[in-house]
């Protein structure tokens, strides 16, 4: 597992940008168990985003969904569902079912571009950011909370040691 650049900050539990990323990541969860259980057989779904994906054409799925793709695959292999076959229709509603979060959240809460990349260890989320100074004071103890570089890799410590030891 890498770890992050210092500065640290952790987004907290408690606010609701938390709890919107965490609903997303579960119903996406959820969403790709349905499809691989109910749909899939070969593992040849293949997603793009919300209302691109397909199936990949040397999978045994291809066969089976064969006349609800488009005809040619593109550069990776895939054949796209049409967009008004019967299967696109039904993974897009289950799609539309989770929720949308913003890709400009994490601009507003630590600065315009001013985050390196984020990490979730856990349940925990973190965040590198280039300057610690050009954070909005607004988010700092209502979104996120620094947190000491060593203490964070304490955590991802503890983490990949209760890993090793299952």
């Amino acid at each position: 597992m890498q770890t992050l650049d210092a500065p640290v900050f952790e987004v907290k539990q408690d606010s609701n940008w938390y709890k919107e990323e965490v609903e997303r990541r579960e119903k996406t969860k959820e969403f790709f168990n349905k499809i691989q259980n109910s749909y899939i057989r070969d593992n040849g779904f293949a997603f793009y985003h919300e209302s691109h994906f397909g199936i990949y054409a040397d999978s045994k799925d291809y066969e089976i969904y064969k006349s609800e793709l488009t005809k040619h695959p593109d550069k990776n292999g895939i054949h796209a569902f049409k967009k008004r076959s019967t299967h696109y229709k039904l993974f897009k509603e289950m799609l539309d079912e989770i929720p949308r979060i913003s890709p400009f959240k994490p601009h507003d809460v630590f600065g315009l571009n001013n985050m390196n990349q984020s990490q979730w260890v856990s349940d925990r989320w973190f965040y590198s950011v280039k300057d610690e100074n050009k954070i909005p004071k607004k988010s700092i103890g209502i979104k996120i909370e620094p947190i000491s570089y060593k203490k964070y890799l304490e955590i991802v410590m503890s983490i990949i040691e209760e890993s090793e030891g299952r």
